[in-house]
């Protein structure tokens, strides 16, 4: 019998769903080994730790100061549902293996997104399997490459966007082809969910699809202007549920100025968008040594396969009219992606390129995509990219580090020794380790993040927490931690805060000023 146009015969078809099962299951191992290699930062412990409060009843976050990318649709619910899984199984439901087993999950699940919408677009084994090639070096095994791997192995960082971001594009595409109106119900819904949890789907999201709508004329202006609507409906409806959530007592984020960058940066900016783009294939050569780079140089051959395929989408869409709705869109997502960064003022303020290639998410799986689509027929881009597949998995597994200190550095779990076994369960310290300590503890040991002020005393850093003030530890003991060198304050504004200490300790780069509960601390204003 000839096999179905999709997957084929009943037998074939449960091959596949086996052989998909296995590989992402074993995939899944590889993400969570790799998240387990770096420390994690507080942002990501933060987070956690608002999941735990969703897990606990608290599922608005009453109180809580996040930032404006708030995550509160991807990451915080997913960190609720692990920790109140290995609750369940008898685990502790703060347990620090969480913070490695979430981002793998978010990363698979951006990974396995990619894949699904090419494969969903792609007939037969040759097609699927030249565009697995394709999208294997670009996608899949970043994911064992420092600095790249640092980044996309923490969560915090756009992935539960991605993931929504995609399957509205798919949506968007189906309900252009079909006119299903629950295609476009969930059009809206996934940017909804996805805008809520992050601004900039806003942009790569639901920009795209209007500005498609807009441009593709050889659809109906009918089915056009309702995929408008129902983009603007899940934006509008995103905007007013955060604002109905703060207003009445739920979480606040943190204030984003959005400012266009100086005219005199512009020429800056998108060189370092570009140099960006390099970052996310892993195919930034310059400045080092030629000898050392060969594995980087391979990979600007990926960065030109995407460039190519870019180019084919874009002249073929403009002269025929006709190019499918997916790649077109695809193409003006990582276009408004770039525009949006190369003229905004992000780059000014994050100033490392590393960091600023995170805003630049979207364009990288919106190119992977795209190359995946236009050449998984073409021997040579295919051949290209098996080679350099290889190349990457035999230099990137050599790179990876010999093993893990786990949630913390060496130097903070001699430290978290010491907290558990000395000190009181209430602290102070710099905003870089006081959630990850607190991770580590099971929740044992509170610290709460203090930043410098221009009057020389330590406030708190309400960023991704709870408010309070330092008279939430009037009648406890508490400490204080103070790295060396200098993170977020120091000992003398330490002193000016919070007066002499009771006993002054010291604990490998840390110095530790311990207060007694009938202690009056001086905060002065």
């Amino acid at each position: 019998m000839k096999p179905k146009i999709f997957l084929g015969n009943f037998s074939f078809r449960n091959s596949y769903f086996i052989a998909s099962v296995i590989g992402l299951t074993l995939y899944l191992v590889l993400a969570v080994y790799v998240c387990s290699l770096w420390p994690k930062t507080s942002d990501q412990a933060s987070y956690f730790l608002a999941g735990l409060d969703v897990l606990h009843g608290n599922w608005r976050l009453h109180d809580w100061v996040l930032t404006p990318p708030d995550f509160w649709t991807s990451d915080i619910p997913l960190s609720a549902f692990l920790s109140g899984l290995w609750h369940l199984l008898g685990r502790p439901a703060g347990s620090p293996f969480l913070l490695m087993v979430q981002p793998a999950i978010l990363w698979v699940g951006v990974v396995a997104s990619a894949f699904s919408v090419v494969f969903l677009r792609l007939r037969g084994i040759e097609e699927r399997l030249g565009a697995a090639t394709l999208l294997l070096p670009v996608l899949a095994f970043p994911l064992m490459r420092s600095p790249m791997a640092y980044f996309i192995t923490l969560s915090a960082i756009h992935m539960g966007a991605l993931i929504y971001g995609l399957w509205a594009l798919h949506w968007a595409d189906r309900f252009l082809s079909s006119g299903s109106y629950r295609s476009l119900a969930a059009v809206a819904g996934l940017l909804c969910l996805g805008v809520i949890g992050d601004p900039l789907l806003a942009v790569t999201g639901a920009g795209t699809i209007i500005a498609y709508a807009f441009l593709a004329q050889h659809f109906a202006l009918r089915q056009r202007g309702l995929l408008v609507l129902a983009s603007l409906a899940g934006t509008v409806l995103a905007k007013a549920i955060l604002h109905i959530n703060a207003v009445t007592g739920g979480f606040v984020t943190e204030p984003l100025e959005t400012r266009f960058a100086p005219w005199e940066q512009l020429g800056s900016n998108f060189g370092t968008s570009v140099r960006a783009i390099f970052l996310l294939y892993g195919a930034e050569p310059f400045g080092q040594a030629v000898a050392s780079t060969i594995p980087e140089c391979f990979r600007l051959l990926l960065v030109a396969l995407a460039f190519a395929a870019a180019f084919k989408i874009a002249r073929s869409g403009w002269q025929r009219g006709q190019i499918a709705a997916f790649p077109m869109m695809l193409l003006l997502s990582a276009a408004l992606n770039f525009v949006a960064l190369a003229l905004s003022n992000r780059i000014a303020l994050d100033g490392s390129p590393i960091a600023v290639a995170r805003y630049l998410f979207p364009l990288w799986i919106d190119l992977a995509c795209l190359t995946a689509l236009v050449w998984p027929k073409k021997g040579v881009a295919v051949s290209l990219a098996a080679m350099i597949l290889v190349v990457t998995l035999i230099t990137d597994y050599r790179n990876l580090p010999a093993h893990s200190t786990g949630l913390l550095s060496s130097d903070d779990n001699q430290l978290l020794s010491r907290l558990e076994r000395d000190l009181p369960p209430d602290g102070v310290g710099s905003w870089w380790s006081s959630g990850n300590l607190e991770v580590a503890s099971l929740g044992k040991i509170h610290i709460y993040p203090g930043m410098k002020q221009g009057n020389g005393t330590v406030a708190p850093f309400v960023h991704i927490r709870k408010k309070m003030d330092w008279h939430d530890f009037d009648g406890k003991a508490f400490f204080v931690l103070i790295p060396h060198p200098e993170e977020t304050f120091g000992e003398t504004e330490a002193l000016r805060t919070f007066g002499t200490p009771a006993k002054r300790l010291t604990e490998g780069r840390y110095t530790i000023f311990l207060y007694p509960a009938d202690h009056l601390p001086v905060r002065a204003s």
